[in-house]
């Protein structure tokens, strides 16, 4: 089951990004029968710009060859291969990564969980709301960028997107804030694919950090992604997120390394 969902868990990341990567209104991507390849608007060639291998199958060097056609030669940009680090399917891809000089620059747990997630307490003055307008979608990615800076993401890198709102009404998607006093401070959103609620850009405001609210929007969004019909929960955790994620019940069920082949 674990090996079942993990697999499962991968594609559902993979077609999660390709449908953020929609609402990016720069972005371009290729998806052909056995990778995603993903250019944002933004050039950071780790966070915009990623290649995912769908087809196990598919020979590692032609992958890595096409990836560096699209983003290196068309494109003149760097990029970031995700490769699953201990799962014998990606052995493969990791080798073949290496032999072509592509080096990890971040890695992170997947982490699943097999059933609905504990909803924590609330400070006063707290209160979840579903995303449902395009001013909370602008306030969504407003957090976004400040949160993520903690860890290093160019604000820019969510400068972009456009039309969260109607991603959010889908009948396999949901979107949520967090408000403190009436101001948004904290987000959290899932995608349901391949029976997979993907749970994805958590994040909260610096000042609204160690109130649970992290918690509280994690927990509405697995029990969305519940809601409409997932098995299982997924996420892909930052260093500050996975102890929140450990508490709830979420297990590692192996490490995403990201290997960074530079701009030509």
């Amino acid at each position: 089951m674990v090996d079942s969902a993990a697999g499962s868990a991968h594609l559902n990341l993979v077609e999660s990004s390709r449908r953020l990567f929609e609402l990016d209104r720069g972005a371009v991507v290729e998806a052909a029968e056995g990778w995603l390849f993903g250019a944002g608007s933004a050039s950071h060639p780790t966070i915009s710009n990623a290649a995912f291998r769908i087809d196990d199958g598919i020979d590692p060097e032609q992958f890595i060859s096409q990836a560096r056609n699209f983003f290196g030669a068309e494109r003149g940009r760097g990029f970031a291969v995700w490769v699953r680090d201990g799962v014998s399917e990606d052995a493969d891809l990791a080798s073949a990564a290496e032999d072509a000089g592509l080096k990890g620059v971040y890695e992170m747990p997947e982490m699943l969980l097999a059933g609905r997630a504990e909803e924590g307490a609330m400070p006063e003055g707290a209160e979840l709301r579903r995303l449902s307008t395009a001013e909370q979608a602008a306030e969504y990615w407003r957090i976004a960028a400040t949160a993520y800076s903690s860890i290093g993401f160019p604000p820019e890198v969510f400068g972009f997107y456009e039309g969260l709102e109607r991603l959010a009404a889908e009948s396999d998607a949901a979107a949520f804030l967090a408000y403190l006093d009436g101001v948004p401070v904290s987000i959290g959103m899932t995608i349901v694919t391949h029976g997979v609620a993907g749970i994805y850009w958590v994040g909260s405001l610096i000042e609204a950090r160690g109130k649970g609210l992290g918690r509280a929007v994690t927990a509405a969004a697995t029990n969305a992604g519940f809601d409409l019909g997932a098995e299982v929960a997924s996420l892909q955790a930052s260093p500050m997120g996975e102890p929140i994620y450990t508490a709830m019940g979420f297990e590692t069920a192996f490490d995403y390394r990201l290997l960074h082949s530079p701009a030509p």
